[in-house]
């Protein structure tokens, strides 16, 4: 059965390391897939780096990536990482997803966790 975890934040500060999502899968959980997606909270046609995301396991850092804004409204900065069989949990390791947002302009941070039980 899928466990399907969901966060958000909206950013108006360049806060280091603020959290969209934390998460302890219970023992024997699969990671399958996240998704991570930031984008302004009003429309800009300006192309600019929107923050950078961090990937942090049981406390330290799995993955880094800048987000990006595109110059159409319609096309969030999306980040999708898939896992293929799942990578295995133990049951007392957190999954953080964090962002610091590159400008004080408001933006939407939405992240999500599929895990396979």
């Amino acid at each position: 059965m899928a466990n399907i975890q969901f966060g958000a934040i909206t950013t108006t500060t360049t806060t280091a390391r603020q959290d969209i999502l934390s998460y302890t899968p219970g023992a024997s959980s699969k990671l399958k897939l996240i998704v991570v997606a930031g984008y302004y909270t009003t429309w800009s046609a300006t192309e600019a780096n929107l923050g950078t995301v961090y990937i942090v396991v049981n406390g330290a850092d799995k993955f880094e990536f800048r987000i990006q804004n595109t110059d159409n409204d319609t096309l969030a900065g999306l980040v999708i990482l898939p896992f293929g069989d799942g990578i295995q949990f133990s049951g007392s390791e957190a999954v953080l997803i964090e962002v610091t947002p590159a400008a004080t302009t408001s933006m939407r941070w939405t992240a999500t966790q599929v895990y396979d039980q």
